[in-house]
């Protein structure tokens, strides 16, 4: 664990079935955001509340005829850690989500259709949670509104933003081994039973998957102490979305050892540099040190768009 005035270690993975790049570090914000991710490294940066060029919101056509090569929906999921010190990245997630979420509600498909998404919260206790999506905040009593009774929220749920917000206090009792990776995995795997409802399963074959990892930790926490490597993760996702074009990742933690006025002390996350490396263009890797979220969500949702308009044709 890091010691981090009073806080340690935070994880958010962020699925959306829907992203595409690799890693980068422009510090450029939400206020800059033009939508565009450039080859190579992604360094998204730009004006997520508008979402100028972010999606297809110029070229759209809204005819409604749906697209045989085109991006519809997003599976998005965030994993938090839940560690001792995670409180002030929490915050800082909960604070900034809104002007996320507006740009995932404004997004345009290439046919002018709004984005049909989904949006989970799972811990990187991989042993409490172990991949379970969380309906409320972890500790009583709950007096915020967490939406309706699914494991995950979509486009069409009452007030979004705040539902999060309220699925997203995760609290600070989790497991000091943090495991962003396997969290998610589990997720997918043997928790996707627990993540469906009424028999609609969250993971849709037809959606591009999206996670971002934000941690102050890496892949087994300080403890060093990973569920297995890391290229494990990669084959497997591959496996279940049926090509690296249809999912994404979005990692924000430590590039290296590092400290930040607003979100504290970091260790170098070696592994989950090395996964994010080793996904291509569709990963993007930000630090956590730069003492706000709003640069590594922006790079996430330039990279997400950019593989929602590069997503392959339907598996036949």
């Amino acid at each position: 664990m890091t010691t981090r005035f009073g806080l340690c270690s935070m994880a958010v993975l962020l699925f959306a079935n829907a992203a595409c790049g690799s890693s980068g570090s422009d510090a450029r914000g939400f206020s800059d955001f033009d939508g565009g991710a450039p080859s190579g490294d992604r360094d998204g940066g730009g004006d997520v509340e508008n979402a100028g060029g972010f999606g297809n919101v110029l070229g759209g056509s809204d005819s409604g005829a749906v697209k045989s090569d085109e991006c519809t929906k997003m599976d998005i999921v965030f994993v938090v850690d839940n560690s001792l010190s995670m409180n002030e990245e929490h915050l800082n997630l909960i604070a900034n989500f809104p002007k996320f979420g507006k740009v995932i509600e404004s997004y345009k498909t290439k046919s002018g259709l709004a984005l049909e998404y989904r949006l989970a919260v799972t811990t990187t206790d991989d042993t409490k949670e172990a991949g379970k999506f969380l309906t409320g905040p972890s500790s009583e009593p709950r007096t915020c509104l967490a939406g309706p009774d699914r494991p995950w929220l979509e486009r069409g749920d009452v007030d979004v933003v705040s539902a999060f917000g309220c699925r997203a206090q995760v609290g600070v009792q989790g497991s000091d081994v943090e495991r962003p990776l396997e969290s998610l995995w589990l997720s997918l795997t043997t928790a996707a039973a627990a993540n469906s409802s009424k028999g609609d399963a969250f993971l849709r074959r037809d959606a591009l998957l999206a996670f971002v990892v934000l941690t102050d930790e890496d892949e087994g926490g300080r403890e060093n102490k990973p569920a297995r490597p890391v290229s494990e993760y990669i084959k497997a996702l591959d496996a279940i979305k049926a090509g690296r074009g249809r999912w994404a990742s979005a990692v924000i933690a430590g590039q290296t050892a590092c400290e930040s006025t607003g979100l504290g002390n970091a260790i170098e996350a070696t592994r989950l540099k090395s996964f994010t490396h080793d996904v291509g263009k569709n990963g993007v890797f930000s630090s956590i040190c730069a003492g706000d979220l709003t640069e590594g969500l922006t790079q996430a949702l330039a990279t997400f768009d950019q593989a929602c308009k590069d997503f392959p044709p339907p598996v036949k």
